[in-house]
């Protein structure tokens, strides 16, 4: 196994419907953020980041509930969280990939990361944003009547978010 030294790191778990291509749109992104961000500068704590966004199949059990883990021991910060809606994920483009991988972080960080003292999360939301913005702003071009829209607007997180998948 290849050991990976980025400070933030970007993983999927994904239903064997996915294209491989699609699911490495996440290596781009992992990359421009860790070229440009330093997770010390916003934790003395937290030094490491990783987002395992889970894109399965909602009719495909077991759904993986949404969750976060914090290994103390190690700094690292790890948030499992499942793609909103799995047939648009599925016939996304690969610059569609990068922007709903890229929301998708974006919300993470404010539903796992906003409220901990230890970590400065409005801060690192907006330099994170920043450096998604090309990609956050892309035009969305594919035939899909789902895609198009966006997800940056992401519903509030409820108890029923645990079970999403759609």
């Amino acid at each position: 196994m290849v050991k990976n030294n980025n400070k933030i790191v970007f993983s999927s778990m994904s239903d064997d419907k996915i294209d491989f291509k699609l699911l490495n749109q996440d290596k781009y992104l992992e990359s421009i953020l860790n070229e440009n961000l330093n997770i010390d500068n916003y934790s003395k704590k937290i030094n490491r980041i990783i987002l395992i966004y889970m894109a399965m199949n909602p009719e495909t059990p077991p759904l993986r509930p949404d969750k976060k883990f914090w290994r103390w021991k190690s700094g690292s910060f790890d948030m499992y969280v499942n793609v909103p809606d799995f047939q648009k994920y599925c016939n996304a483009t690969h610059k569609e990939a990068q922007k709903i991988i890229a929301e998708l972080f974006l919300y993470s960080i404010k539903k796992y990361l906003w409220k901990r003292k230890d970590f400065d999360a409005p801060k690192f939301y907006t330099d994170v944003e920043k450096v998604f913005k090309p990609i956050l702003d892309a035009k969305m071009t594919s035939k899909h009547p789902t895609i198009g829209g966006s997800l940056s607007v992401m519903p509030p997180y409820t108890e029923n978010d645990a079970l999403r998948c759609s």
